[in-house]
């Protein structure tokens, strides 16, 4: 065997990788990697080599101990590096499994359709997918075109909500309601975008008799964690059955236990979408996981027959080891009633942001989201400014916390703890938001500006 840095010199092995300095690695991700994504980090000071995760913790190059208040927007609900997901995964590999076969049978996969099964018994079909939020969203608007192809003609179009987000592969981001995203590429035909929460603007649609199906967030997250009002969901639910559309639910960042229920549709009581895609928390960032449950009925619309069996189908899809992942987070969030423990400490989160809201009313407006799933509603100032994306450089570089602004609404910064989170990492993180918000104030430096030296998490509590 020849060493490949011999045949390549300069190839860098995964060990070579592991010790890498923080410098190189900004060098190379900016020469080899998504250069301007890499700058926009870098420049709010929100990019950092992180060497180590663990519970809400991550880890520098410095050494620096860092609170992870984003969670990769959504995905570390049970931790980083929770030791049940990660044993379970290890022990999947150790058994030498076939992990990926078109036509085998797929014994962790079948359990983990099993298991979905039970906790939405009326949603019996599951399809995994290998990837992310996005391929999920592709998948059940592959599914619901073609049952309406098969059985419903004159059925022609997608109805989707404005400032919502499913993703950015081209059907997602059509479905998606921004205008942003879609620039510089066409879109795919058939969709129909109303307000969100506009109950009279979904009749208005679906009387037509030509719609689909109807696709909306449970919460909308880059739209800038947006509640709608509680009645909206069962009356889109109601309409969808007096029209003959179909209800999607996008959990993908409010689902897997992130707002207080295992499914975030389970917040309107006797609510039953006829599909929902799932990505995010069922994952944990172990492996990328992602997938859609759906009512059998609709399954067997669009893929109920031998002519259209193979219609969906894909490498990755169904594989054993993503389904492995997202067995073990589920069951891990059954097992450990993760849902009621988001709700409990979510309860007692809000009260504590409402506190600092009230503190700085002119800079704060409003604390909204559900469970583990929070925006801050922020301001501008005298010059008309935002807070919100000078706060979060604060926060991360002098504090070390970590939380994120919504991408086009830099008006919100999201906040999404996780379970591994103790009273003092919320403390740290309340104490952290106060001294950032005064510095802001207090030196009304522009977005980007260097923030002062550091201050560690013990000294930021000791402070209070």
């Amino acid at each position: 065997m020849t060493a490949a840095s011999t045949l390549y010199p300069g190839f860098l092995t995964l060990d070579d990788a592991f010790n890498l300095t923080e410098d190189k690695v900004r060098e190379m991700q900016l020469k080899h990697m998504n250069e301007y994504r890499t700058k926009l980090g870098l420049q709010g000071g929100l990019t950092f080599d992180i060497k180590h995760a663990e519970g809400c913790y991550i880890w520098d190059a410095q050494g620096n101990k860092r609170l992870d208040f984003i969670g990769c927007v959504g995905v570390y609900l049970l931790g980083h590096n929770n030791p049940f997901v990660i044993e379970n995964v290890l022990k999947y590999l150790r058994s030498k499994p076939l992990t990926m076969d078109p036509m085998a049978l797929k014994p962790i996969t079948a359990a983990f359709a099993h298991d979905m099964a039970l906790i939405t018994p009326e949603l019996t079909r599951t399809i995994t997918n290998g990837g992310g939020g996005a391929e999920a969203v592709e998948a059940v608007l592959k599914l619901v075109r073609i049952a309406a192809g098969r059985n419903h003609p004159e059925r022609r179009r997608i109805v989707s909500t404005l400032n919502s987000f499913h993703g950015k592969t081209l059907g997602a981001v059509t479905t998606g309601g921004k205008d942003v995203w879609r620039r510089w590429q066409p879109r795919v035909a058939g969709h129909t975008y109303i307000p969100y929460g506009d109950i009279d603007a979904v009749e208005a649609e679906l009387s037509k008799g030509d719609v689909i199906a109807f696709i909306a967030e449970t919460i909308q997250g880059e739209g800038g964690v947006v509640v709608p009002e509680e009645d909206y969901f069962p009356a889109v639910r109601h309409l969808c059955d007096k029209y003959g559309t179909y209800m999607i639910m996008d959990e993908v960042q409010a689902g897997s236990c992130r707002t207080g229920n295992i499914w975030a549709f389970q917040h309107y009581d006797g609510l039953i979408p006829d599909a929902f895609t799932f990505a995010k928390g069922m994952s944990d960032g172990v492996l990328p996981v992602s997938g859609i449950q759906v009512k059998d009925s609709l399954y067997q619309e669009a893929y109920g027959s031998y002519d259209s069996a193979m219609m969906h189908t894909a490498t990755y899809q169904d594989n054993n080891i993503s389904a492995a992942v997202a067995l073990s987070c589920l069951q891990y969030m059954v097992e450990h009633d993760v849902a009621t423990h988001v709700r409990t400490k979510g309860a007692e989160f809000f009260a504590k942001l409402e506190t600092v809201r009230e503190k700085y009313p002119d800079v704060i407006s409003e604390v909204r989201g559900r469970g583990f799933m929070i925006g801050l509603k922020f301001g501008v100032d005298s010059q008309g400014a935002g807070y919100a994306n000078r706060v979060a450089a604060v926060m991360a570089q002098k504090y070390f916390v970590h939380t994120m602004t919504s991408t086009n609404n830099d008006t919100i910064l999201r906040v999404y703890p996780n379970i591994a989170t103790t009273d003092e990492d919320f403390d740290w993180f309340i104490d952290a938001l106060d001294h950032s918000i005064e510095d802001v104030i207090r030196t009304a430096a522009p977005a980007g500006a260097e923030a002062s030296e550091p201050v560690k998490a013990e000294q930021l509590v000791s402070a209070r």
